[in-house]
């Protein structure tokens, strides 16, 4: 079982190198966003995004989930040569329609999302954007079904990172503002297409097969609905919060939420490869273990990541922030709720290996749309009464409601005797530890900043204390070290 585990993690920190590098990258924007672009822009940019989002949703059709369910496994590179350039055709097709929608309706939408129709052109770029990124995709999920992950992330690191320079040189050299960031989101985006083309070429043929279409939707379809929730629950808090405070406040909020986006860059490397790793394990017993073990070590992990993002989150804001800080410290709040509900989110992600063993996708939408029905819920009550934390809240409740109903649901025919008492422990020294350094978080001083990394390590030895790790587990960890030196010195 250890040995699947360190395969996962191995992947995962791949994808990691790559796609979340390479988006992390994207927060060394974050400065300069601040410093360079008004609270204005900066809301531009968030609702223009979160248009990106939905409408990425109608151009998949839920097609890569079902490639995934396809192709992870299989041994034979040409087995699935026909489905796979099935849905890339028809991909190609609604990509072709949707993308002329927006380009037609350009003007309307910019008036009315971005409340100027001179802004037209940030969707004559999004409809670009969002169609090379459909079509793209299908190659990296290829390239994660075949665990391909050194492949899938040399391609995201090159692709993000050129976005990125990009990016600081349309504002910061050349001063085009808020359309620039769209600018460059279409250059990374054709680019990856180029890229991804020819390494997909063993695969992709001009065949299609109609039958293979709709075996891939019977499987892909129900997931948009529960994508859309996720959705629902990550972004329409930027059209509330645009509606009742304006899109200053959103700018502030657009900027601060980033900082908690470290979190959900883990996950988003985790999720990458924790399906296609547990579809590779037959033996249903061990797929149990491992999906217990690894709740386990996610939670330990990504609480002490929450516990440092949460800690320093006002240094971080005068960090990237500067002269502006004094504007986007009133979001401070935002911060640590959007990291622990992508915490939240990451054992979502773990929950639903049961799903995708099981073929029951038909039980997302109703989970997720709960989730999504909380989100919005509380965005319209608290929205108007607390200001912007209200929309941190709501992504926090909606994510939290989602693993409750998840793991009540999936346990009844994937039963996974998770560690409950670890787990415990883990939420509890979290706690005590963030308890008790909430008392020091406005402290910015140099005494304030030490006192707090001091207390940090409370968690660790907290878990150390309550004999957290087995002394196997120890030993299994001692071994991956050592393989590389004995095979230095057999060489």
């Amino acid at each position: 079982m250890f040995n699947r585990i360190t395969s996962l993690a191995k992947h995962t920190a791949v994808y990691g190198i790559g796609d979340l590098l390479g988006r992390a990258a994207g927060l060394l924007l974050v400065p300069l966003y601040a410093r360079q672009l008004t609270l204005e822009d900066n809301g531009i940019i968030s609702l223009a995004y979160a248009f990106i989002g939905f409408s990425a949703v109608f151009y998949s059709l839920g097609l890569n989930p079902a490639l995934i369910r396809l192709l992870s496994g299989q041994d034979n590179p040409t087995a699935h040569r026909t489905p796979f350039s099935s849905v890339f055709w028809t991909l190609l097709g609604i990509s072709v329609v949707l993308s002329g929608l927006i380009a037609l309706l350009a003007k309307p939408l910019a008036s009315s999302l971005l409340g100027n129709s001179h802004l037209s052109e940030i969707f004559y770029l999004i409809a670009a954007i969002v169609f090379f990124d459909t079509l793209s995709e299908p190659f990296f999920t290829l390239c994660r079904a075949r665990q391909k992950s050194v492949t899938f992330a040399a391609v995201r690191l090159l692709q993000y990172t050129f976005q990125m320079g990009l990016t600081i040189y349309l504002i910061a050299w050349l001063h085009q503002g808020s359309v620039s960031v769209f600018r460059a989101n279409l250059a990374s985006s054709g680019f990856a297409f180029l890229v991804m083309l020819p390494l997909a070429g063993r695969t992709l043929r001009p065949t299609f097969r109609v039958q293979a279409v709709r075996d891939l939707l019977s499987f892909g379809i129900p997931f948009i609905p529960s994508t859309l929730s996720i959705l629902l629950i990550n972004l329409s808090d930027r059209f509330l919060v645009k509606f009742y405070l304006g899109l200053d406040a959103l700018g502030i909020y657009g900027i601060t939420y980033k900082l908690g986006l470290p979190m959900f860059f883990v996950v988003r490397a985790f999720r990458s490869a924790w399906a296609p790793s547990i579809l590779s394990i037959s033996n249903t017993e061990e797929a149990h273990s491992v999906c217990a073990r690894v709740t386990t070590y996610f939670a330990v992990g990504a609480t002490f990541l929450f516990l440092i993002i949460a800690t320093y989150s006002q240094e971080w804001i005068l960090l990237i922030a500067g002269d502006n800080a004094k504007h986007y410290l009133s979001g401070q709040n935002v911060v640590p709720l959007i990291t622990l509900a992508y915490l939240l989110y990451g054992l979502y992600i773990i929950l639903t290996a049961g799903v995708y063993a099981e073929k029951k996708t038909q039980m997302l939408p109703a989970i997720v749309g709960t989730g999504a029905a909380v989100n919005i819920l509380v965005n319209l009550v608290l929205l108007p009464r607390i200001g912007l934390v209200a929309a941190a809240w709501s992504t926090l409740f909606a994510y939290a409601t989602m693993v409750v109903l998840l793991h009540l649901s999936v346990r009844r025919f994937y039963p996974v005797g998770y560690e409950y008492g670890r787990l415990a422990k883990v939420g509890v020294a979290g706690g005590v530890v963030f308890l008790t350094l909430s008392r020091y978080l406005h402290n910015t001083t140099v005494e304030g900043i030490i006192a707090r990394a001091i207390f940090l390590l409370g968690y660790p030895l907290l878990l150390w204390g309550w004999n957290f790790f087995d002394p196997k587990e120890w030993r299994a960890l001692l071994e991956i070290f050592r393989r590389p030196q004995n095979a230095s010195q057999t060489r």
